[in-house]
């Protein structure tokens, strides 16, 4: 298992590396300036001394590998560059903005765990009645709805019909409702209908038949043999929708004005700040590669035959 975890640690340093260094020569390709969009942005005129000057302190106009090597090195130390659009280290706008996107991710997966198993099950035990098939309706409208129109649905009633949640979301618990919300829909949709699936495909396998022909009562044979089962075959999943969830909140904590990542970086690409653009795509990748790690060990703990496959040992 250990051999298994190095080889994976080694891929996810491949990863970082290729994500970060792709985006890094690809904003640095770009004919746009951010020092000079910068002035405009101040309404100023770009002073071409002051310019220069502001460039060669923040290392632009070295070779981009030369750059690119300085990041990474920075990234060692805390040091992840300067932006130039708020002013401030891009360090100290991260370590403000990322406790709020996970606060929010963190209420959205226990908002949708709060009806996915519920309803995951209800639909297993109820399935081909009426009652499974208006689950899977509204689960499947749960994937199919846009985020950012639930987002702005929500806000409509909640906000502007009934006012009674603020438009703009605020830091209390009342204020993260509406947009942990519209993450939550989307996740439980999706888990609602993978959990119903794994239930009823693990409940025709021989061992189940079995327990059943014991005369084991079916909340035994459902908590004792098929959930357990059918739930490690969601942890794959798991890896990837944790790491779309707070990786990829930028358009809902903008709707909402969460002062989150996702709001920071639309603030960023707003204002060509490549230096705060590289640290959230570095968090981006960092949050996916890292969740499917994760998932990927706890798969491994709670099954070790999976050492034996082939895949596991590629992993």
């Amino acid at each position: 298992m250990a051999r298994a975890i190095l080889r994976r640690l080694l891929h996810m340093a491949v990863v970082l590396l290729a994500m970060t260094g792709g985006t890094f020569l690809l904003m640095r390709l770009s004919p746009v300036d951010p020092v000079a969009l910068h002035f405009v942005a101040m309404g100023t005129p770009a002073d071409p001394v002051l310019a220069a000057q502001i460039r060669a302190e923040l290392g632009l106009d070295d070779p981009l590998i030369v750059q690119y090597v300085r990041w990474l090195g920075g990234l060692f130390t805390g040091d992840m560059g300067y932006s130039i659009a708020f002013g401030s280290p891009v360090a100290v706008l991260i370590k403000e903005a990322l406790p709020r996107t996970l606060e929010l991710a963190a209420l959205a997966s226990f908002m949708a765990l709060a009806v996915t198993l519920p309803l995951g099950i209800l639909a297993y035990r109820r399935h081909g009645s009426r009652v499974d098939e208006a689950i899977r309706i509204v689960s499947f409208l749960g994937i199919s709805l846009p985020t950012f129109w639930v987002g702005l649905l929500l806000i409509l009633i909640f906000s502007v019909k009934l006012r009674l949640i603020p438009v703009v979301a605020t830091d209390d618990l009342r204020g993260m409702i509406l947009p942990s919300t519209a993450l939550a829909l989307w996740l439980a949709g999706l888990y609602i209908r993978r959990i119903r699936s794994a239930l009823l495909e693990e409940a025709g396998k021989n061992y189940v038949l079995g327990a059943r022909t014991l005369g084991l009562s079916e909340r035994t044979v459902l908590w004792k043999y098929i959930m357990p089962n059918a739930l490690m075959t969601l942890l794959p999943m798991l890896g990837i929708t944790m790491g779309n969830i707070m990786g990829g909140s930028a358009v809902i904590e903008t709707i909402f004005g969460w002062r989150g990542m996702g709001q920071l970086m639309t603030a960023a690409i707003l204002a060509r700040d490549y230096q705060l653009m590289q640290a959230y795509v570095l968090w981006g990748a960092g949050v996916f590669v890292a969740a499917n790690f994760v998932a990927d060990v706890l798969s491994l703990w709670l099954d070790p035959r999976r050492l034996q496959a082939k895949g596991a040992r590629q992993l």
